[in-house]
C-alpha cells in the first residue's frame, strides 16, 4: 500500500508535466522489461514505458502494474477476474530504485520513431491516464501490464512491425508451458497455477498471447522490424542497454515450502493404501471416518475449482481437475444420500479425469490423488454390493 501511495503523489506532479510538453526530436520513448524477484507477484516479470528528453529534464516511467491489496475483497475480485489496476507515472529515479531494492535488472529498448509516432504515443498516454481510462480490468494474458505498454506503442506506429521467430515462438508452446518456465523453481506457485487454469492454458498459444510475459515481448521486440509505408524496413529497437544490472536483493525472499504438492499426494495414497489393506485383512471391519475426512477434503477444495467456473478469466473455466477436486464428494458422503448409483458415479468422473490427461496439463500429483480416490471408490462399491447382497439373503431366510 506504501508504494501505491507514493505512486500516487508522483503520479499527479508528474502528469502535470508530461502532458504540457509536446515529443520532439529529443524525445525518447523505450519499452522497460523488468527482471522478476522473489514476490509472488512479481515471478512473471514486468513492463513499461519510458519517456525521456534531456532538454526539458522529463524522465519518467510509465507504469500500468499498480493494485491495492487492501481493497475490499480484493482476493476474491482476483478469482473471479475482477481485480482493477492502474497506470501511475513516476520519476525513473523512483522506478529504478525499486528494483534496485528487489535485487531485478531493467532492461531499455529505445523504439525507433519518427516524431509524429512520438507525439502519438505521448497524446495516447495522456488519453490513457485520464480518470475514466486509467483504471482497467486486469487480465493476466489479455490485459495486463506488458501488453499494454506493446500496445500503446505498436499501435501508434505508421507502418507494419513485423516479428521475426525468436527462441519462444517456435514450435507449439502453450500458456502453461510459458507460466511454468517463470515458475520453476517455486513448486507451490507453479501448482497454484496448475490447480487452477484448465484446458485452454494447453493449446498452442498466439505470437500475441505469448507476448503477455515480458521477456517474450521484449525478445520479439530486439529482433522486430518496421515496414513503413514507402516499403522502407527500419529496425524496431534502434538501441539497447541494461539500464539497471541484477543485484543482491534487500529483502527476504519468500519461504521455501519443504513438502511439495506431489509428496502430499504421495502421502495420501500411501495412507490410503495403508487402511485399505487394513481392512481387507479385518474382513468387514473398517475405518471409521476415514472415508469420509478423505472425500469432505477434496469437496472443500473442489468448492474453489467450482467458483472459477464463474470466473471472468479465460483459461479457468474449463478445469477437469474439477473431476477429482469436486464439491460433489460432500453430497456422496452425505448420510442423507440414498442414491443407489453415486458410487457408479463416482467411478465414472474419475475414469473420465483419467482420459483428460491427453488434452490437459495437471497439476503434479493429481493423477496419483485420483488413484487413492479411485481406490477408496471401488472399495466403497465393494461394500455396496455386499450390503445390497446381504439384505436379499435375509429376505429369502
Amino acid at each position: 500500500m506504501k508504494r501505491n501511495i507514493v505512486y500516487f503523489y508522483t503520479t499527479i506532479v508528474v502528469f502535470l508535466t508530461l502532458f504540457t510538453i509536446k515529443a520532439s526530436a529529443k524525445t525518447e520513448i523505450s519499452l522497460l522489461t523488468c527482471q522478476p524477484h522473489a514476490q509472488i507477484y512479481s515471478l512473471y516479470g514486468h513492463s513499461a514505458i519510458r519517456v525521456k528528453d534531456d532538454e526539458r529534464g522529463l524522465d519518467i516511467a510509465v507504469n500500468w502494474g499498480v493494485f491495492d491489496t487492501s481493497q475490499k475483497n480484493f482476493s476474491m475480485n482476483f478469482i473471479f477476474g475482477l481485480t482493477d489496476y492502474t497506470m501511475a507515472i513516476v520519476p525513473i529515479e523512483y522506478f529504478m530504485r525499486e528494483y534496485e531494492y528487489y535485487g531485478s535488472g531493467i532492461y531499455q529498448q529505445r523504439i525507433n520513431l519518427t516524431d509524429a509516432e512520438k507525439e502519438r504515443i505521448m497524446k495516447a498516454l495522456e488519453e490513457n491516464f485520464r480518470p475514466e481510462n486509467r483504471v482497467y480490468r486486469y487480465n493476466y494474458v489479455y490485459d495486463n501490464c506488458t501488453t499494454r505498454p506493446r500496445d500503446i506503442i505498436v499501435n501508434n506506429i505508421d507502418g507494419k512491425v513485423n516479428y521475426k521467430e525468436t527462441t519462444y515462438q517456435e514450435g507449439k508452446v502453450s500458456v502453461r508451458d510459458l507460466l511454468h518456465w517463470k515458475t520453476n523453481g517455486y513448486d507451490w506457485c507453479k501448482a497454484g497455477d496448475d490447480l487452477l487454469i484448465g484446458l485452454r492454458a494447453d493449446k498452442n498459444a498466439t505470437h500475441s498471447e505469448r507476448q503477455f510475459l515480458p521477456e517474450v515481448l521484449s525478445e520479439d521486440f530486439d529482433s522486430a522490424t518496421i515496414t513503413r509505408a514507402n516499403g522502407q524496413q527500419v529496425a524496431l529497437v534502434d538501441s539497447a542497454f541494461w539500464l539497471i544490472q541484477a543485484g543482491e536483493p534487500q529483502f527476504e525472499p519468500m519461504p521455501d515450502v519443504p513438502v511439495s504438492l506431489l509428496t502430499c499426494n504421495i502421502i495420501v495414497l500411501i495412507i490410503v493404501i495403508g487402511w485399505t489393506l487394513y481392512e481387507h485383512r479385518k474382513g468387514s471391519k473398517r475405518i471409521k471416518g476415514a472415508d469420509a475426512t478423505l472425500f469432505c477434503i477434496c469437496g472443500i477444495l473442489g468448492l474453489v475449482l467450482f467458483i472459477m467456473i464463474f470466473s471472468q478469466h479465460p483459461y479457468v473455466q474449463v478445469n477437469l481437475q474439477i473431476l477429482v477436486l469436486n464439491p460433489l464428494w460432500l453430497a456422496l458422503m452425505s448420510p442423507w444420500t440414498k442414491w443407489k448409483y453415486r458410487w457408479h458415479a463416482a467411478f465414472a468422473m474419475i475414469g473420465i479425469f483419467f482420459l483428460g490427461n491427453f488434452v490437459q496439463v495437471y497439476a503434479d500429483g493429481m493423477n496419483i490423488l485420483a488413484l487413492a480416490l479411485l481406490i477408496r471408490i471401488l472399495v466403497r462399491m465393494k461394500y455396496q454390493h455386499l450390503e445390497v447382497a446381504s439384505k436379499k439373503e435375509k429376505k429369502t431366510t
